[in-house]
């Protein structure tokens, strides 16, 4: 999903949009809609999770949605639960501490300096 600027945390004002290789991320449908937007794209490497902080994000949003609603894991998958995870997911990414995003983002330097020093291996992130 594409979000405004504004309410990104930190986001410059002059961004670059960062996305994995995915294929729904690389379809024509896709690239289309993005060139329409005239946004940025920044080139990156495949199968490159330890480069890409919203991995740690993520982990740490699913952490406090299963600290928060651990009774979503005996939970059926159905819609009435799809329901409730979107609840949950919404209460837990209004929890994240905002200085967390920052923190994230200055990582990126140490990451890249990491991915060189290990000659393009797993990395510690």
């Amino acid at each position: 999903a594409l979000f405004p600027y504004s309410e990104i945390p930190y986001l410059e004002e002059v961004a670059s949009l960062h996305q994995d290789n995915a294929p729904v991320h690389t379809a024509y449908i896709v690239r289309d809609a993005l060139n329409e937007l005239q946004c940025d794209i920044m080139e990156w490497p495949p199968y490159s999770p330890d480069l890409n902080p919203i991995e740690n994000l993520w982990a740490l949003l699913k952490a406090e949605i299963l600290k928060r609603h651990p009774e979503l894991m005996q939970l059926p998958n159905n819609e009435p639960t799809l329901e409730l995870l979107l609840e949950a997911a919404q209460e837990a990414w209004e929890a994240l501490d905002i200085d967390l995003f920052k923190h994230l983002s200055e990582t990126m330097p140490h990451r890249v300096a990491d991915v060189i020093k290990y000659g393009g291996w797993h990395t510690s992130y």
